[in-house]
């Protein structure tokens, strides 16, 4: 879902549920990815991943357009929903980063590197 915000009437309850829930779908892909490369399926790590990382930039990308729109003038409305949003993608954006780091040390120690 890549949502351009021109105008405030864009910014629908649909639209933040949808980014929640895209958000959210992101930090499980992520956290799967490592529950597989704990069980040292790595081949199913990839397609994860990768599904993750589609979700994750879709959101970013309606994430850009908000600020975008703002333009720092405050044209947005802050509420309680939009910053929950925002913990999300920051702690999803998080998780992908710790998420790839201990995939990597998994298949280090599966690898007996």
């Amino acid at each position: 879902m890549d949502h351009v915000i021109t105008q405030q009437s864009d910014i629908t309850e649909e639209f933040l549920m949808t980014l929640l829930c895209q958000v959210g779908q992101a930090k499980s892909l992520f956290m799967q990815a490592m529950l597989e490369a704990r069980m040292a399926n790595f081949a199913e790590i990839e397609s994860l991943l990768t599904q993750g990382d589609e979700a994750l930039t879709s959101v970013h990308k309606s994430q850009t357009s908000l600020i975008g729109f703002d333009e720092g003038e405050g044209k947005v409305h802050m509420t309680l929903i939009l910053t929950h949003i925002q913990d999300h993608i920051m702690t999803t954006m998080l998780c992908r980063d710790l998420a790839i780091e201990i995939i990597e040390l998994r298949k280090e120690i599966e690898g007996g590197d």
